[in-house]
């Protein structure tokens, strides 16, 4: 009988210590889903980008719901104090788990990203995952485009840039938090970030639409902005990353004739810290497929191979070179000749190329003269 009443005593103190006592009704929150922050006068800007959870979810049948953006500021002398101005006005609870963004502007990374690294990740809230970009933009515009279709507020670039980089393949690499802050604790690492800005080229419903775009990239050592590059200054810069799984590139000659596109993938990359005439330099060692996308001029193989090349070594080259006239290091060539254990100085070294390029799928692409009208061979 004892044993009897010991169970039934059990079971009614696991009544009263069951259930989800610290459960938390959502809608009494304000998930922030981006993160900007902008540095003004000696003071901190911090804006948030808070989207209504209905907005976010999937919607079936009927009408398309309004997509609301809000976006609060704050400001203060510092990031804590910036965020604490942010959430005075913002009526409940302010949840910043969900963020998935961080912007930073020109000015802030001008000043340094490590004057408010620390503040910034302090709160348990933050994660290192989030992408990452800057701008010379005003946030508030910033945070308020939209996406083109759909009712979800999340379905723009700044939430999935990786999807656009696959589709778009020449397209810089994303960067997520942590990949930015390792490679700005690197002594001899420059950081590449996507810089976004903002265009109308598209219209809907007969009126111009704001939406983002990555203009370029804006360079970084030890976590400050040297300089900021737009996206035809650094073209190079894809074809030496090794996680590059396609890119597009115009065939043009010596005298600027177009010939075609091809596409280029699988490259492979290896470098090689060497002494040339005394000078340090960085030999690269790059090999990569291509593939025959469009044909405007006749072309025999030899003759493609070798101008697939060409413009592949004048990017390259090019992007060197823009770098170099602003004092960056765009390649991290220092970086190499640190890795090795080698001496290194504040120069940049030289660069020397041997690019190796393997035309694919000739025989569905067709590398034949073309036929004039009348049916001959030009």
């Amino acid at each position: 009988m004892k044993q009897i009443w010991k169970a039934a005593l059990a079971g009614c103190m696991l009544l009263f210590i069951c259930g989800c006592w610290d459960v938390k009704n959502i809608q009494y929150f304000n998930f922030i889903n981006m993160i900007g922050v902008d540095y003004v006068d000696g003071k901190y800007r911090i804006y948030a980008q808070i989207n209504e959870l209905s907005s976010m979810a999937k919607q079936e049948g009927g009408p398309a719901a309004p997509n609301p953006v809000v976006v609060g500021k704050g400001e203060g002398v510092s990031i804590e104090l910036a965020m604490y101005d942010l959430r005075k006005e913002s009526q409940m609870r302010t949840d910043w788990t969900q963020n998935k963004v961080f912007f930073f502007t020109d000015r802030l990374l001008e000043k340094g990203i490590f004057d408010i690294h620390d503040e910034l990740m302090r709160t348990r809230d933050q994660r290192y995952t989030p992408w990452v970009f800057a701008t010379n933009e005003d946030l508030a515009k910033v945070f308020s485009t939209k996406p083109i279709t759909g009712t979800s507020p999340v379905n723009t670039m700044y939430f999935q840039p990786n999807l656009l980089y696959k589709q778009m393949q020449s397209s810089f690499k994303p960067v997520s938090y942590q990949s930015f802050v390792r490679s700005s604790s690197e002594l001899y690492e420059t950081s590449l970030l996507d810089h976004v800005g903002l265009s109308e080229n598209w219209d809907k419903d007969g009126k111009p639409i704001t939406l983002p775009i990555v203009n370029g990239l804006i360079a970084l050592r030890n976590g400050k902005s040297q300089a900021r590059f737009g996206r035809e200054e650094v073209s190079g810069v894809k074809w030496l990353n090794e996680k590059t799984s396609r890119g597009i590139l115009p065939l043009r000659g010596d005298k600027g004739t177009y010939y075609g596109t091809v596409t280029v993938k699988d490259n492979k990359l290896k470098k090689k810290p060497v002494y040339k005439n005394g000078k340090r330099t960085v030999e690269l060692y790059l090999s990569l497929d291509a593939v025959l996308r469009e044909q405007k001029l006749p072309l025999e193989l030899k003759q493609a191979n070798a101008l697939i090349k060409k413009n592949i070594e004048d990017e390259i080259t090019q992007t060197y070179e823009n770098g170099k006239k602003r004092a960056v290091d765009i390649y991290s060539l220092n970086e190499v000749w640190y890795r090795k254990g080698l001496a290194v100085d504040n120069d940049i070294p030289g660069l020397q190329l041997h690019v190796n390029v393997k035309l694919m799928g000739t025989n569905m692409f067709e590398l034949r003269e073309r036929r004039s009208e009348d049916g001959h061979r030009n």
